[in-house]
Formats: structure tokens, C-alpha cells, sequence
């Protein structure tokens, strides 16, 4: 395993989880620069979402978290902890935020000595992680042995318990297994931006696979709306990454003495407005989505609605930062430079035409065009 920092227990009384956030944030921000390159290894962010309780958090409390994200009344918090770790690293909130997916999953399809793995990994400082994208026959699982390989693994040689999925005859089925054993090749993993972000494929031919280490039923990973629907959490994680950008963006026309310029101002209204779009989807996404009350088929619509408005926003937010502060965005040392390059890494999430296409056709159904999404 690639993590070799040592982690401290956790605290007796972590702090509050938007006050954890803060602290982890605050690190990973004053390393990132450093942190940008193929093959980093993010260990001591990590270690610090340990001692900050931040990987205890998602579980439940018999297991030393919170329950933080599990359901509407935690949503909130967790949008808040997923933005303020994005806003620090887009890498690390990527990885924060596969390990909060795996959790739910498992409290959603999971037993309680599964959640005592994730315990155990969380003890041990060790994120979780949810590995399903694949190429061909991908992972299947036959006679209780694994065969085949997932790409864009994202903490690679990092996660030792990750929740992957694997073909059966009867369908695709979640699997807690431990996978130390497994060849990690990180050789193709030379991207734009997420350079930290440990993305890259495994193979898991001949992992032994115990019944406990089966998670729930066939089928039940694509289920709605557990699927599409916490796609918000990836959204209030790019989230922080806008605020970031915008923040530079106002900081670096105040030292270029351009706040007087009424085409420089305009420019940066829009940015903000830009960014506010994409924290009213964002919330609203979160919102929608952790509402036991609404059908699936609504949730998933809103949330690919949500990915689609959100993306947009983000996209005119970059352009305007670009425009507004010029060339020195493309420079190094500058952080817009750097920050930029990841959050269009990371925007390109998986079938985006497909879950436009999908929301509308759920759209185009005669039903009220006003929505009242709680917030």
C-alpha cells in the first residue's frame, strides 16, 4: 500500500464535521501545489481526514461516526464537508468522496460486519472507495475468484477494501473484498488536471471473494435512485473548486488595480452569478435527492438536470477567470492555472448526453413546471 504516513486515532470529541473540513482543507491546500504530479501520493491529507474523524464520519455511531450524509437531516453538513475539501484539493475531495459513497452503499445494501470492515479501514486511516467504470468484460466472478480489470480506479494502491463491482450470471453484484493482492498499474494515468488523484486500473485476477464480502443482491448498484442520484455529492465537491476560482479571481483583480474597469466588473458579475447557478443546483440536487418522499424516477431526472446545469456554470466560471485575469492564469506558479486544469479533469464525468437525454424525456411528461425543492 502506498500510504505510509502514520495516522493518529481519533479523537475521543472530533470537532464539528464543517470545522474538520476547514482543518483538512487548509492542509491540502498548502500542499497542492507540491501534490501536482502523476503519482503523488496524498498521505498526509488523509491522515488528516483520520484525525480530523472525517473517515469515521458517514458510519454509524455504534462504529465511531455520525451518520454524517446518510440521510436528509446529515445532507446538508455533508454538501458543506464535501465543498470546503474540494475547495482545498479536487483530488482529495474525490477521493473523500468515493469513500462517503462506499459507506452508503453499504449501510443502504450492506451488513453490519461490512460496516465493521470499513470500520476497521477508516481505523487504520485508510479511505474506501467505489471502483465500478471498466472496459469490455470488465470484473467478473465465478467459483468465488475474481478475473479481469476496472480503469480510473481513483486512490489507487491507497484503498485496500474498495467497493467494486463484478459480473455473475445473475447480474452485477457489489463486493467488499480485500484487494491488497491486486496488480495496480498507474502507467497510463497522465492527465490534464486530478494528477493526485492515484486514477488508475487494476487488475484482480485470481482475488479470493468470501460470502461475508458480498454486498447485498444482483442488481442492486444500479438501483434507483442510489445510482444517478448521488451525483450531487460530486457536484458540491466541484462546488468548492468554483468558490476557490472565484475567490482568486476577485483577489488577483484587486492586486491588477482592475475593480474600476465597468467591462472588468461586468465580467466578474458574471462569474459570480455563474457560481451561484451552480450552488442552487447543487443544493437543490442534495435536496431532492436525500427526500425519501420523491419517486426515483424524479430524483434521477432533477440530478442529471442538476449535472447539466451545473457543468455549464462551471465552464462560463473558467472562461470568465481566463478572460478576466489573462495569460497569468496559464502560468505556473498562479493556482487558477492549476486549479483550472482540474476542474475540467474532473467535470468529465461519464455519459453526460445520456443523462441529458435521459431528464428530458422525463421532462417532456405533461407535470407542473414549478418545483419546490425544500430549500
Amino acid at each position: 500500500m502506498l500510504n505510509h504516513a502514520p495516522v493518529a486515532p481519533v479523537p475521543a470529541a472530533p470537532p464539528g464535521p464543517v470545522a474538520a473540513a476547514c482543518h483538512v482543507a487548509a492542509l491540502a491546500y498548502e500542499l497542492a501545489p507540491a501534490r501536482d504530479c502523476d503519482g503523488c501520493v496524498l498521505d498526509r491529507e488523509v491522515a488528516s481526514l483520520a484525525v480530523e474523524g472525517l473517515l469515521h464520519a458517514p458510519l454509524p455511531a455504534r462504529l465511531g461516526g455520525t451518520g454524517l450524509g446518510m440521510d436528509s437531516a446529515t445532507a446538508p453538513a455533508m454538501r458543506d464537508v464535501l465543498r470546503i475539501i474540494g475547495g482545498g484539493s479536487l483530488s482529495l475531495g474525490r477521493l473523500y468522496e468515493g469513500h462517503v459513497n462506499a459507506v452508503r452503499l453499504v449501510t443502504r445494501f450492506g451488513t453490519a460486519a461490512q460496516l465493521q470492515l470499513l470500520a476497521n479501514e477508516a481505523a487504520a486511516g485508510r479511505l474506501s472507495a467505489v471502483w465500478n467504470a471498466q472496459t469490455g468484460l470488465g470484473v467478473t466472478l465465478a467459483d468465488r475468484r475474481l478475473a479481469g480489470s476496472k480503469i480510473y480506479t481513483s486512490g489507487t494502491g491507497m484503498v485496500r477494501r474498495p467497493l467494486l463491482t463484478a459480473g455473475t450470471p445473475q447480474g452485477v453484484l457489489m463486493l467488499l473484498a480485500d484487494v491488497q493482492a491486486a496488480r495496480n498499474d498507474l502507467s497510463s494515468w497522465t492527465p490534464l488536471g486530478m494528477r493526485a488523484s492515484l486514477t488508475g486500473s487494476v487488475d484482480f485476477t485470481g482475488i479470493a471473494v468470501g460470502d461475508a464480502e458480498i454486498v447485498g443482491e444482483a442488481g442492486d448498484y444500479y438501483c434507483s435512485p442510489h445510482f444517478a442520484g448521488g451525483a450531487w455529492r460530486v457536484l458540491a465537491v466541484q462546488l468548492g473548486s468554483i468558490e476557490r476560482l472565484v475567490s482568486l479571481y476577485r483577489s488577483q483583480m484587486v492586486d491588477r488595480n482592475r475593480t474600476e474597469d465597468p467591462v472588468q466588473r461586468a465580467r466578474f458579475g458574471e462569474a459570480v452569478a455563474a457560481l451561484e447557478t451552480a450552488r442552487l443546483w447543487t443544493a437543490g440536487a442534495a435536496a431532492i435527492a436525500e427526500d425519501a418522499r420523491r419517486p426515483g424516477d424524479e430524483i434521477d431526472a432533477f440530478v442529471n438536470l442538476a449535472r447539466h446545469g451545473f457543468e455549464r456554470a462551471a465552464l462560463d466560471v473558467i472562461e470568465r477567470v481566463q478572460r478576466g485575469i489573462g495569460l497569468s492564469t496559464m502560468l505556473r506558479p498562479n493556482p487558477i492555472e492549476r486549479i483550472v486544469r482540474d476542474l475540467a479533469t474532473y467535470l468529465r464525468q461519464p455519459f453526460p448526453d445520456a443523462a441529458l437525454d435521459s431528464a428530458a424525456i422525463w421532462a417532456l411528461a405533461e407535470r407542473p413546471m414549478h418545483r419546490d425543492i425544500g430549500e
